[in-house]
């Protein structure tokens, strides 16, 4: 394990980055939130396609809407709507197939710049596009990757969650045994409503294994 003293700044920002989900009702400046995305336009792209597109929301009745979408199972999310500030995140399909992959590139970018400034953000992944597609006027071949939500922590900062050690998830030059390993191969290629029960099961910390890494920050 490293010693914080040994940390880079970089690193510092990485390991100090937050789901924030409680925020203060303070206004976020214009010049902050631009400067955010201007980190998030400097991610990698598949053959430098950028084609990522992030719609600020700020107004309250339009956070409101979109925080309706937002959900898993009918549990709200609630400081979709609370956060004094709301970035969907969208990627043209017709731009390049690897939207998705660049998005999430951007967004992690936009998240540690926020760190970085102070800010807090959050990751929301589960909503239903459909309606959200229509709530911020997208374009045909627009899709909605995710939301994230922007705005001061209302505390300050919490302990990091527990992180799984290097040794259980890094394997040199081959995948290393695991055991009982097998058990788990047939998880592979799951769909439909097994899927989504599972997606469930892992916002709620209810699928096995994943007790000590519970709503990962």
């Amino acid at each position: 394990m490293l010693s914080e003293t040994n940390l880079t700044p970089t690193e510092k920002t990485i390991r100090a980055r937050r789901s924030v989900r409680r925020y203060r009702p303070d206004t976020v400046p214009r010049e902050l939130i631009e400067r955010v995305l201007e980190a998030a336009r400097w991610a990698p792209s598949a053959a430098n396609r950028q084609p990522w597109h992030f719609v600020v929301i700020t107004q309250p009745e339009r956070r409101a809407a979109l925080a309706k979408t937002a959900g898993i199972a009918r549990i709200v999310q609630r400081h979709v709507a609370k956060a004094p500030v709301l970035i969907a995140l969208c990627g043209d399909e017709q731009r390049s197939s690897w939207y998705v992959h660049d998005c999430c590139l951007a967004s992690e970018n936009l998240m540690l710049a926020a760190t970085a400034l102070g800010l807090g953000t959050c990751w929301i992944g589960a909503f239903d596009e459909g309606q959200a597609w229509e709530v911020l006027g997208l374009p045909q071949g627009m899709r909605v990757v995710g939301l994230i939500t922007l705005g001061y922590p209302l505390r300050s900062q919490e302990p990091p969650t527990p992180r799984l050690p290097l040794q259980d998830i890094v394997h040199w030059e081959a995948f290393g045994p695991r055991e009982n390993w097998g058990r788990r191969a047939g998880r592979r290629g799951q769909s439909g409503m097994l899927s989504l029960w599972r997606k469930f099961g892992d916002f709620l910390g209810l699928t096995p294994g994943k007790q000590s890494v519970n709503r990962s920050q």
